[in-house]
């Protein structure tokens, strides 16, 4: 008898704390505050090729600890896009998006990587800057970390299907060549 009772008591109180939230104006502003953390997304930036056909975008995603970035490219009347990359969240972010001249080639520079993409065939090459590092297998969770990330001090497109990258503190370029 004692749990059938406890049991129609949460019942009811459970029922009277969703109407509460439902109906109430206080209720109301607590929805409205979680929504966003629930239900939103929202696009931090967005960098338009140089011809216009194309457009590389960041988009925040829902997160108890921000940021929480997902990296994409679609095309200019955002009836195709494709999906790129995923920044670990709350230590990686979008420092800076690069298109090449000729629109063959955007490359997204975050704190930990550079994620370079041809446009064409959609080709991803990610260069690994260092700082945190984390893998997660369902049996094992390891991090990484170094003392900080280099930094890139410049990129550029000497050639069709390829760029290169100067690290802050060097004077010799890396040069990144897509297959053929």
């Amino acid at each position: 008898m004692k749990t059938g009772l406890t049991v129609a008591a949460t019942i009811a109180c459970t029922l009277a704390a969703v109407t509460l939230l439902l109906v109430s104006p206080w209720g109301k502003v607590a929805l409205g505050m979680g929504a966003p953390l629930l239900h939103h997304t929202d696009d931090v930036r967005n960098v338009p090729s140089p011809d216009g056909k194309f457009e590389a975008y960041m988009v925040e995603e829902p997160s108890i600890d921000p940021p929480n970035q997902s990296l994409y490219v679609q095309h200019s009347d955002k009836t195709r896009f494709m999906f790129i990359a995923k920044l670990a969240e709350d230590v990686d972010f979008i420092q800076d998006v690069v298109w090449s001249p000729d629109s063959g080639i955007v490359i997204f520079r975050s704190r930990y990587y550079l994620t370079a993409v041809r446009i064409s065939d959609w080709t991803t090459t990610r260069i690994y800057l260092g700082g945190e590092w984390v893998r997660s297998r369902p049996t094992r969770f390891s991090t990484l970390s170094t003392p900080s990330p280099r930094e890139v001090e410049s990129v550029e497109f000497p050639e069709n299907n390829a760029f290169s990258y100067r690290l802050r503190g060097e004077t010799i370029p890396h040069m990144v060549r897509f297959p053929d």
